[in-house]
């Protein structure tokens, strides 16, 4: 392996603190390449006690703002009593040395006590996943299933309990511990006093964990097929966690960032609670990110909280533009916006580089999957030549991972090992070796086109380019040009097999004002040439998407080719999944014409 490589990493596993330092930077284990394996490390420690001997600890690190709008403000010192009080009341109904091989369910949004749930399991070295609070009682089920897991973590409400928790904790003889707002037992974590308990002090101490150790499983969101188990480290994690978040937008003590995300997603998990606390930053934590389409509750935020630094979903951000009044509120403490989750187009981030900011205001468009652990590529906050960039994801973390595209379909694909790269996928290692190809680069499954021979262009999935007489064209590019359009709110553009032209093209709209199909069409004709004019256009009233705001492309395509077909694959990921009745609908009478 490349020295310099070697090297590179071998520096950079000093940006957090170990128990014992490793020797080993990377070696090949049954085909995975493992960072830091003989190292000892606790996530928790680096993200709360370290801050706390660093002079930290009355400083603000969580910022927790319900769905009822009351702000609770944890200091490094409240924080750190509150993960020992959950650990007090979790090791009175477990015993530690009979779980720790097991993996803990936590069914929560991105709200305080899913973090602190987070953070204690960690600290106790206990692998643990988060578990969307709205999930259906099936989705819920199979996850379940697929972690053997026997202890659940939950803050729903009543309702929910009844009609989601309690029809499968006889099944699978669950185990429960409620954080809620409406208990009345003693052996539950009662919220509100849960919350009076900032002062609470218990001498737990930070166990030594191993690096490899798995220190969460995420499921991927869906938007391939059905969603998957991935494994994450613990210190070496931590290290790709914390250099993206001062590589790429400045990330310091005296930062205080709002991740518009659920803790289910990569993005929760990185940018909302470990990056942040790691840097010694106030991180904000909202129960509902889509409350942010509330211009109230945004522009107080942004004043009361003095966020510097807002980071959200494109699919947010474009629904924060199409319903904003004239009335545009700006914020002097704002100095760095970031996006995630798709590309972000170039009319939609001229809009957002100035909606909060009588300035210009740099937009870190980043670009990562759950695998990935972290940012693999985007613009920095040191960038002078953003608006440039507009479009793109900017340029790769550091030039010893090597991102770079397959030259005979512009996959992207990574070349080198890095210490954020998922260590595993859960029961299943044939699936860890669909991540790689023949010469052992890492798949993201994604194309797209370098510009200026260094920024990348991410124009969509793999499996969304249309290929029409030789002319190759990504469904990202088609979305770009009609987003332009300020009569569309969204758009989807899927290619569908045909018997004339091997691909044609689809697409689904919504809209924000009313505009026929024959402008549509001429929008795109105008932009690439009648070759790929659509095959058929739909207009819906909203996309399918996931949680995390990506666009369900492949339900589209099966519901497109068979509108009969029950048979969608998992589900559960949908925010809108009651839309696709109506979607089947106008799939079935526009082909029936």
């Amino acid at each position: 392996m490349d020295t310099n490589l070697k090297n590179y990493w071998a520096q950079k596993r000093n940006i957090i603190k170990w128990f014992v330092k490793p020797n080993s930077i990377v070696k090949n284990i049954n085909g995975k390449n493992l960072f830091y394996d003989d190292g000892l490390v606790n996530v928790t420690y680096n993200c709360v006690r370290l801050n706390i001997e660093r002079g930290l600890g009355n400083k603000i690190a969580i910022i927790y703002f319900d769905e009822n709008g009351i702000t609770n403000k944890i200091t490094y010192y409240q924080l750190e009593n509150l993960i020992n009080y959950f650990i007090n009341l979790f090791l009175k109904k477990f015993n530690l040395e009979n779980i720790k091989k097991k993996i803990i369910a936590i069914h929560s949004s991105a709200n305080l006590c899913s973090s602190i749930s987070m953070l204690a399991l960690a600290k106790l070295g206990i692998t643990f996943t988060v578990i969307f609070n709205d999930l259906p009682k099936e989705a819920i089920r199979s996850r379940l299933k697929i972690l053997k897991s026997q202890i659940l973590i939950t803050s729903c409400n009543n309702d929910d309990f009844k009609s989601k928790i309690k029809p499968i904790q006889k099944e699978y003889s669950l185990k429960i511990l409620r954080f809620s707002k409406d208990l009345k037992k003693n052996d539950t974590f009662r919220f509100n006093n849960f919350l009076k308990k900032k002062n609470f002090v218990s001498n737990y101490n930070y166990l030594k964990i191993k690096n490899n150790n798995p220190l969460f499983v995420l499921f991927t969101s869906g938007s391939t097929g059905t969603p998957k188990g991935i494994i994450h480290s613990n210190g070496s994690y931590l290290v790709y966690c914390k250099l993206t978040c001062e590589r790429k937008f400045g990330i310091n003590e005296n930062s205080i960032i709002l991740t518009a995300s659920d803790a289910g997603w990569i993005n929760g998990h990185t940018y909302a609670l470990f990056g942040p606390l790691s840097l010694g930053a106030t991180t904000i934590l909202i129960e509902k990110p889509i409350d942010l389409l509330m211009e109230k509750t945004l522009n107080y935020m942004l004043i009361n909280f003095k966020i510097n630094i807002l980071y959200m979903p494109v699919t947010l951000i474009r629904l924060i533009r199409a319903t904003r009044s004239k009335k545009i509120f700006y914020s002097k403490y704002l100095k760095i916006l970031g996006s995630m989750g798709e590309p972000l187009s170039y009319n939609v981030a001229k809009w957002f580089g100035k909606a909060f900011s009588k300035k210009n205001l740099p937009i870190i468009n980043t670009y990562f999957q759950t695998e990935t652990g972290g940012i693999i590529c985007s613009p920095s906050y040191k960038d002078k030549n953003l608006k440039e960039k507009y479009g793109s994801v900017g340029t790769q973390l550091t030039k010893h991972l090597k991102v770079f595209l397959d030259k005979k379909n512009s996959e992207i694909k990574i070349r080198n090992p890095w210490p954020g790269c998922m260590i595993d996928c859960l029961n299943n290692n044939n699936m860890w070796k669909e991540y790689f190809d023949k010469k052992k680069n890492f798949k993201l499954f994604d194309y797209g086109e370098m510009r200026n021979s260094k920024d990348l262009m991410v124009n969509g999935r793999i499996d969304d380019v249309i290929n029409i007489r030789g002319h190759r064209v990504g469904s990202g590019e088609v979305e770009s040009v009609l987003l332009k359009n300020t009569s569309i709110k969204e758009v989807c553009a899927i290619a569908v097999d045909d018997e004339l032209e091997s691909k044609k093209l689809v697409i689904f709209v919504s809209l924000k004002k009313k505009i026929n199909k024959n402008q549509i069409n001429k929008i795109i004709t105008n932009n690439f040439g009648n070759f790929l004019k659509p095959k058929e256009i739909f207009i819906i009233k909203e996309l399918p998407k996931t949680r995390s705001g990506k666009i369900l492309r492949r339900i589209l395509r099966k519901m497109y080719v068979d509108p009969l077909n029950k048979n969608l694959g998992d589900l559960s990921t949908i925010v809108n999944a009651k839309e696709l009745t109506q979607i089947k609908k106008i799939i079935q009478y526009e082909k029936s014409r």
